[in-house]
């Protein structure tokens, strides 16, 4: 088991040896005898924690290498070691960083105490930062109200309240983080990190240590050691985005995760325990997968307990309005502009069109109409040409007019292929009917049979 690793700078070296006596059992100790050594020791090996000598006689004076592990590596928690008579001045340097400090005397007992304490110390600084970020992003509850995001709503406020794993299935763009994130917020853990990773954005050799961290030395430019996402989610919640892209080798690892609640970093020994709770996320076929044997079986049963699928914007296209007024004043609001309008034919383009990148495709033609339309109002003109086009082939003009003449020739093409439309479902319903009989159709129709074939011919039906 690998074990924490304290950093001892003093300049007294009988002393720094006693220290490593005491605490042998528990702690792998390394020295430095002044500011200079100890500061290399620190870039080279990466210790937990350092106990520093604040009155140090060779070179720079404690407070002086304090400020400066700081600048380092601010993160690292430092003990002051001092003699009664600098107790003044030790509390000053914990006014400067430092976390604590003991006596050049310690019980061991406290010594040891405060030790720990610094280690999670640091460890809550991780998960702290990791809640900021969180925080920082903005976030609201999953807009729409038709009958399809009012299931998935319903089931968030299920899950909510269990510990149990939950998978969440949906096309790329559907809004399955922002699923994952109402999970956590209304979950006891909404204090704790939730912590995200998307396993197709990493390599495969990276992923394993993104997921549980490594060791200084495990790897090529693995130059300090490095929490994963595990160790700092710890009692929170990890998302794992794309969990169909982990080889097979990383499933193994996490499955013991699932199943032991403990792993170990890449490159480490150290049994490392976690409660984060684990929500996966899959735009594909899990049992698909599974049958093919890109996905572990044991794995997927482990994952489904609590499925949750979000459905594609093309079968929610009610919510579409929704997502426009909320997508509008973020927009508006982060761009520093004045808030901007869609015309209601601008918003009938966007509900006719199908949205194969589901909302986060919404979201960026959103963006970009604002971005172009330097009037306050955003007509069918100012939208991307994809969705003009998606409209235009369906009233069978090729671009959307933009001068009276240009309009009256578009009008013209519009009403024949409109006229091809309506002729063409119409041979295909009587041609049905009559189960492809062309003499019965023609004579149900009241035309001749070749006039009938001219018609099936022009409409490119067999």
């Amino acid at each position: 088991m690998m074990r924490p690793l304290i950093l001892i700078i003093d300049d007294d070296s009988e002393f720094a040896n006693d220290f490593s006596i005491l605490l042998k059992n528990d702690y792998d100790c390394i020295f430095a005898n002044d500011g200079i050594s100890g500061l290399k020791k620190l870039t080279d090996l990466s210790p937990d924690v350092i106990l520093l000598d604040l009155m140090l006689e060779r070179g720079e004076s404690g407070l002086d290498v304090l400020d400066k592990i700081k600048s380092v590596e601010e993160d690292v928690p430092i003990i002051m070691i001092t003699d009664y008579a600098s107790v003044d001045t030790a509390v000053d340097a914990i006014k400067r960083g430092a976390f604590n400090y003991i006596t050049k005397t310690p019980n061991l007992k406290e010594l040891k105490l405060i030790i720990e304490r610094s280690l999670q110390q640091r460890l809550l600084k991780y998960q702290t930062k990791t809640l900021q970020q969180e925080l920082q992003k903005p976030f609201d509850s999953i807009i729409g109200s038709s009958e399809a995001i009012f299931k998935v709503k319903e089931m968030i406020s299920i899950c909510a309240d269990v510990e149990s794993t939950v998978m969440i299935s949906g096309e790329s763009g559907s809004g399955k983080e922002l699923v994952a994130r109402q999970i956590h917020l209304l979950s006891k853990r909404k204090n704790k990190p939730f912590v995200a990773i998307n396993c197709a954005a990493l390599p495969k050799d990276l992923i394993e240590s993104e997921l549980f961290g490594y060791e200084k030395g495990a790897f090529t430019g693995a130059d300090s050691r490095k929490l994963g996402k595990f160790e700092i989610a710890v009692d929170g919640t990890i998302f794992l985005d794309e969990i169909s892209e982990l080889d097979l080798h990383a499933q193994v690892k996490l499955l013991r995760v699932l199943q032991e609640k403990e792993f170990e970093r890449v490159g480490g020994t150290q049994t490392i325990k976690t409660n984060a709770r684990v929500i996966a996320a899959t735009n594909r076929n899990l049992m698909h997968l599974v049958e093919e044997g890109e996905f572990r079986e044991d794995l997927y049963y482990r994952l489904d307990v609590f499925p949750i699928n979000v459905p594609p914007l093309r079968e929610r296209k009610e919510d579409i309005p929704s997502l426009l007024n909320y997508f509008v004043q973020l927009t508006c609001k982060e761009l520093k502009v004045k808030n901007k309008y869609f015309t209601e034919e601008a918003v009938k383009l966007l509900m006719n069109y199908d949205w194969p990148g589901n909302i986060r495709e919404l979201q960026n033609h959103i963006t970009r109409a604002i971005l172009l339309t330097k009037a306050e109002i955003i007509t069918p003109t100012n939208l991307d040409f994809s969705i003009q086009k998606k409209e235009t082939e369906y009233l069978g003009v090729e671009i959307v007019p933009e001068t009276w003449e240009e309009m009256n020739i578009q009008r013209k093409k519009a009403v024949e292929t409109a006229a091809r439309k309506v002729e063409k479902l119409f041979l295909e319903f009587i041609l049905n009917k009559y189960e492809g009989n062309v003499s019965r159709a023609a004579d149900a129709i009241g035309i001749n049979r070749a006039n009938l074939h001219k018609m099936i011919k022009k409409c490119g039906l067999n």
